[in-house]
């Protein structure tokens, strides 16, 4: 089977999206999502998160309107770590202590699927719920987990 690696991260922001203390961050979401879907490896990005999140009831989204969310999937674990760290997108998330909230629930998960497949929403909070119950593993999993078990 060939397969893709599925991402879905989470923040709150330290203020409502039209706040200026998150200004930079907000005002530059469209830009690092069309380099995103420009990057090497792309396959698929949501782009209603916050609206199929609270459609299927997940309480991560209930009442967050400074929750933000990000669920796409690339083709190999390599494109995914570039995009993430080597394109304007690791400037941001270097900065990410000005415009996130330390103490509120904030992390991204991996997993597999098969090539050509998208994941849902109920997967992802799945794999979410997975993660934060038994931290790391084949099914549900982080870039360092996966970066110790191809060593």
């Amino acid at each position: 089977m060939t397969r893709h690696i599925a991402h879905f991260n989470w923040a709150t922001m330290v203020a409502d999206p039209d706040d200026d203390r998150v200004a930079p961050f907000v005002n530059a979401i469209p830009k690092v999502n069309a380099i995103a879907e420009r990057s090497a490896g792309f396959v698929w990005r949501s782009g209603e998160e916050a609206e199929k999140g609270s459609a299927i009831g997940w309480p991560l989204f209930t009442g967050n309107r400074r929750l933000i969310a990000s669920f796409s999937v690339w083709e190999t674990p390599e494109h995914f770590r570039d995009y993430v760290y080597s394109t304007v997108h690791g400037a941001f998330f270097r900065r990410g202590h000005e415009w996130f909230e330390p103490d509120r629930p904030r992390g991204h998960v991996l997993w597999w699927v098969e090539a050509g497949r998208i994941p849902d929403f109920s997967e992802a909070r799945d794999r979410v719920e997975a993660y934060a119950a038994s931290g790391p593993g084949p099914e549900a999993f982080d870039l360092v987990w996966l970066a110790a078990q191809a060593a």
